[in-house]
């Protein structure tokens, strides 16, 4: 175990820097790729953000916190109980002594009533000397592997991330399933709504219990941000910038930080910055035909040391300085970020916006694997809808109205590829309609016109005029929004 901790800086940022530990401790413990998590705990205050804000925390079987300092370890011990009653799953703590030399020595496993009897067998075989406690009144540890659709059963937990509840294509959840097995750089393409970001976060889910099913090694977690129209490749690869002494230096983007940390990156609308203008030198790289790097930058300006993008040969991404020769007197040095075979860069693109944003050129374009995400039929949103729908402060006589409105209007937007969009809007208009009726002053028309127009306004004003008379007189029918439709389309000014 001291072999495997040992040169690695602890502090620093990165998703990997235990994974040899934890492929060691997972064999060695009978365990399955992924279900081992490592954290430092530097303080007893951070247990708690170590060991259950990320995703592949929530997935583990076996929590390890390594506890440097000997003055935190009483409290971190507090702490870690309080995790282990909060999520049920154990956690080892392992304590860094200093005397007579740096060795790591587990010390204590804290854990919950349904731990496995063969996992605990193990662990005591393992660590002799190990410290046994269990927690009383601990949660039961449940593993929210769950597709989007069987999450419609589950009520959120502290420790399960919120989706939206949507009804995803068989084929469509199969293609990107196999386009994460076999491409670098993958793109989901469709309306808002329509659940591409939350199935996204399900493949993680899955790759993180089952590395296996995808042709991968390890689990792996996810870096998201969001495009903006002000994107400059500075933001996306990296570009000069001023260090704390004043000095101009190099600052990775996110898809540097992403490899460094080696973890997929999700660039969410995608089409609100200008891919084609910023991508530069990741054309080339995004190819992966060959593992040649390309230069991205330099470490200062006038400095010869290049920062080059590359691929490395094996699952893991990696950053390494190396010397690469001299140039009169002065050292070459390269400061190569590597990704792994395993690592992935994914996207998502609003094909609704896609002629009043970006668009992708070709060359862009065919270095991605294209997913298309689209809205499910109405009959999906009916059944949807009704399961979703449910509320006790609805009668069965409101309930009924509502739905027949609602997936009426859900079939008017669908007619259209111009106003087609995913479940998500629409399922939010019960929740503001029952809030409206308690009050039982105003008609439920008039309650979801204004719940329309609150949730829809924002997209509505930014509609060409033809497209937005034909929406309006389908929903100026009686059975859609009817006369309410009037209102809205007045409204909208005050929205542009």
């Amino acid at each position: 175990m001291n072999s495997l901790l040992d040169g690695i800086n602890h502090p620093a940022p990165s998703a990997t820097k235990y994974r040899r530990l934890e492929q060691y401790l997972s064999k060695r413990l009978g365990l399955g790729a992924g279900k081992v998590y490592t954290g430092y705990v530097s303080k007893a205050g951070n247990m708690t953000v170590r060991m259950t804000q990320s995703s592949r925390a929530q997935q583990a079987d076996l929590l390890i916190a390594l506890v440097p300092h000997l003055h935190e370890y009483e409290a971190s011990l507090d702490a870690a109980r309080k995790v282990v009653k909060r999520t049920g799953q154990p956690i080892l703590l392992i304590q860094q002594h200093t005397n007579p030399s740096p060795e790591w020595v587990p010390q204590n496993l804290l854990m919950g009533g349904d731990m496995p009897g063969a996992l605990l067998q193990e662990l005591s075989k393992a660590f002799p000397q190990l410290k046994i406690e269990s927690v009383p009144d601990a949660a039961v540890h449940t593993i929210h592997n769950m597709t989007l659709d069987q999450a419609a059963e589950e009520e959120p937990t502290p420790t399960l991330r919120v989706i939206p509840t949507l009804k995803i294509d068989a084929r469509i959840r199969r293609m990107l399933k196999h386009a994460i097995a076999a491409h670098k750089a993958i793109m989901l393409v469709g309306p808002p709504g329509t659940g591409k970001s939350s199935l996204i976060w399900e493949v993680i889910r899955e790759v993180q219990a089952k590395p296996t099913d995808y042709g991968m090694e390890m689990a792996h977690e996810l870096m998201t941000v969001t495009a903006d129209e002000s994107w400059t490749v500075r933001e996306l690869i990296g570009g000069d910038t001023i260090n704390k002494d004043g000095a101009i230096t190099f600052a990775p983007g996110y898809v540097l930080q992403a490899i460094q940390e080696d973890k997929w990156l999700l660039i969410d609308e995608a089409n609100r910055a200008d891919m084609d203008r910023i991508f530069g030198g990741l054309l080339t790289w995004l190819t992966g035909d060959s593992m040649e790097s390309v230069t991205v930058g330099r470490a200062a300006p006038g400095d010869p040391t290049e920062i080059r993008l590359g691929w490395a040969d094996s699952p893991e991404s990696a950053s390494v300085i190396e010397d690469t020769g001299t140039l009169g007197e002065e050292e070459l040095r390269t400061t190569e970020y590597k990704a792994g075979q395993e690592w992935r860069l994914i996207g998502t693109y609003n094909s609704l916006d896609a002629q009043r944003v970006f668009r992708f050129g070709l060359a862009l374009g065919r270095r991605f694997a294209q997913i298309p995400v689209s809205p499910p039929e109405p009959g999906l949103f009916r059944e949807l809808f009704a399961e979703r729908a449910k509320s006790p402060s609805l009668s069965d006589e409101n309930l009924g109205e509502l739905t027949e409105r609602v997936s009426r209007i859900y079939e008017i937007h669908f007619a259209s590829p111009d106003t087609a969009m995913g479940p998500a809007l629409f399922l939010a208009l019960p929740r503001t309609v029952a809030v409206g009726l308690k009050s039982a002053d105003a008609p439920m028309t008039s309650l979801l016109a204004e719940a329309y127009l609150a949730c829809f306004g924002p997209w509505l004003a930014r509609l060409d005029d033809v497209t937005l008379a034909t929406l309006g007189t389908q929903l100026s029918h009686a059975g859609a929004l009817g006369d309410e439709w009037e209102w809205v389309n007045q409204q909208l000014q005050h929205i542009r």
